[in-house]
């Protein structure tokens, strides 16, 4: 059994993916949390941070900005070799949607491979987001989770707000459930019967169309499409001022349907602690973030049932530090502005991005896919033609432009990404190479099936090379 390297009940006042990298791998029951994208909060960012200028009782309308700089190449030539379907996803929604939706997928991506890692075997995720880009989302945890580890798209319904003057009013969020495993945890959750469906059922209880047992007392089955939970009203009693504020009844079903008591609930982007407060209420443990510098301020004061105009005087109070501490203490809770320091492997699930390059690393280290193509293609290329270079797995000359970079040692078997670990094949041994094969591996299927044409001058191109 893994033993977590941070304390239960913790509040993170800085970046979620420093803290996310720093935790133990598989420490996590239940991931459950709403990342910014493009609603009412004003924030920019790229692949590595991001600023969120959300303050307690801002009522501003201010659109997200996400933009598209020199980290997001970077990250993505590493996320290639690494994840070639997560990278292409990232590359699909820059041409169908722009720079914008793929400079926040980067974003999103690297923190959601991070919390793959930091889940247990039987953990679950569910991620909210709204129209905007739930599309691009889905397909990035398919290629980060697995597609069959996909369980519910579930349909969050609302009413309330204005009526749009062109499309269909717009009243619906969603949440993607996604399961590490298939041991996943999961509690049924049920509605109640409308009256005439309890007059059906009876007294004594019926049965449904599959032949089982309905309950009356408990009702019938959850579905995924949740129309009982409304949206928070301006008036509620729940309000923070957060304008994307979520009740807290929709996350206390998350809680109670993918995680059991004692369980650890992690929110990664606690905003104004929803998630914190269901798994409080439920007797889960939990740990939050939120990288605002009075994320402590905003979580302390939703679990002390403060209001938001009593909040405001209370920060003013020159002995605040103190008074949040002991505010924590009443519910055995903790703050910290550092991460937690892996005591595992310590791999991470991404590559780093800030800085995008260590300095420690070579000139030849820092080279990117572009560069170390041209080099090795002049290097491979053939004596009488410097358009051709010779293919390092069978030995053919092929036209440079249709040459394909590669690993000499596999990223599956701790191979690098630098050039001293590059070649170029052909396209169909770079097909079958895969991210299986060693070069010399590769040498013994290309002789076994016949493709090989021309070992030794295969051979002979790998010592040009190294």
């Amino acid at each position: 059994m893994v033993e977590q390297n941070f304390p239960d009940n913790i509040i993170y006042e800085l970046d979620n993916l420093d803290v996310l990298r720093g935790m133990d791998s598989e420490t996590v029951d239940l991931i459950a949390t709403d990342p910014p994208f493009n609603t009412k909060r004003n924030r920019a960012g790229m692949a590595g941070s991001y600023v969120d200028n959300w303050k307690w009782g801002d009522t501003g309308v201010l659109p997200d900005q996400w933009a598209w700089n020199e980290v997001h190449p970077v990250w993505l030539e590493q996320i290639k070799d690494d994840n070639p379907a997560l990278h292409a996803v990232i590359e699909a929604s820059r041409v169908c949607h722009g720079d914008d939706i793929a400079a926040f997928l980067c974003f999103l991506s690297v923190r959601l491979l991070e919390m793959h890692r930091i889940l247990k075997s039987t953990g679950s995720i569910y991620l909210h987001c709204d129209h905007t880009a739930n599309g691009y989302i889905r397909m990035a945890m398919d290629a980060i989770f697995g597609r069959r580890n996909f369980k519910n798209e579930v349909i969050w319904c609302y009413a309330g707000g204005g009526v749009p003057a062109d499309p269909f009013a717009r009243k619906h969020d969603t949440l993607f459930y996604y399961a590490k495993s298939k041991h996943g945890v999961f509690n049924r959750q049920y509605v109640p019967y409308s009256p005439a469906s309890r007059k059906l059922v009876g007294s004594k209880g019926g049965v449904s169309i599959d032949g089982k047992p309905r309950d009356i007392v408990r009702g019938a089955a959850m579905p995924d499409w949740w129309a009982d939970i409304n949206s928070l009203q301006t008036w509620s009693p729940e309000r923070t001022g957060s304008p994307d504020q979520k009740p807290l009844a929709l996350y206390e079903r998350v809680i109670l349907a993918s995680s059991n008591k004692g369980d650890l609930v992690l929110d990664p982007f606690a905003g104004c602690a929803t998630t914190i407060m269901a798994a409080q209420k439920h007797g889960r443990r939990w740990v939050g973030i939120d990288r605002r510098k009075d994320a402590r301020y905003h979580v302390v004061c939703r679990m002390a049932g403060i209001k938001p105009k009593d909040a405001d005087a209370i920060r003013k109070r020159p002995d605040l530090a103190e008074w949040l501490d002991a505010q924590l203490a009443r519910y055995d809770a903790h703050y910290s502005t550092n991460a937690p320091i892996r005591t595992d492997t310590g791999e991470h699930a991404a590559p780093l991005l800030q800085p995008v390059f260590p300095k420690v690393l070579q000139p030849w280290q820092r080279l990117r896919h572009a560069d170390m193509q041209r080099i090795l293609n002049r290097i491979q290329q053939t004596q009488h033609d410097h358009a051709i270079a010779t293919c390092a797995g069978c030995g053919r000359d092929v036209e440079s432009a249709f040459m394909h970079l590669d690993h000499i040692n596999p990223k599956s078997g701790g191979g690098e990404n630098y050039i001293v670990n590059r070649i170029m094949l052909c396209p169909e041994c770079n097909r079958k190479k895969s991210n299986n094969l060693t070069l010399p591996g590769l040498w013994r299927e290309n002789k076994k099936d016949g493709w090989a044409k021309d070992e030794p001058k295969a051979r002979a191109t790998l010592l040009a090379v190294q």
